[in-house]
């Protein structure tokens, strides 16, 4: 699966350069996608915790931790969700742990190690804007 690269706008200064992010569909929530950045220095998938109250997710007993994003501290819950990406003509679905954290200040979530990469080879060209993924057998 061959995908573009997206630009994310920056609230202050407008288009950014485009970047690996995907839009990822959480628990078959197709109306709302949510955009994720490829990032191989996460360790593990992580998303705003918005997400899981728009999939109506109860977190209340959830593994929690304090994770550092981006510099700053964040509150943790994992759960084990189903994700699924797409490119119009093939698609690909598979559960994975999602840390849903708060505060939450990227405009975008973040695929890991855990969850993602271990899931995917990851072909990323950097100059001609395109990802490549494909499925690990196994």
């Amino acid at each position: 699966m061959k995908l573009p690269f997206k630009q994310i706008p920056d609230p202050t200064a407008g288009a950014v350069r485009p970047r690996p992010i995907i839009d990822v569909v959480v628990e078959g929530l197709e109306l709302a996608p949510q955009a994720c950045l490829l990032d191989s220095g996460a360790s593990a998938v992580r998303m705003g915790l918005y997400v899981a109250e728009l999939i109506g997710l109860d977190l209340t007993d959830a593994p929690h931790t304090t994770i550092a994003v981006g510099g700053a501290l964040v509150a943790g819950r994992m759960a084990e969700v189903a994700l699924e990406l797409s490119d119009g003509d093939e698609s690909y679905r598979w559960v994975a742990p999602v840390w849903f954290c708060e505060p939450w200040r990227p405009a975008f979530g973040l695929l890991g190690l855990t969850g993602f990469f271990d899931r995917f080879n990851v072909t990323i060209a950097a100059y001609e804007e395109w990802i490549e993924l494909t499925p690990v057998s196994g």
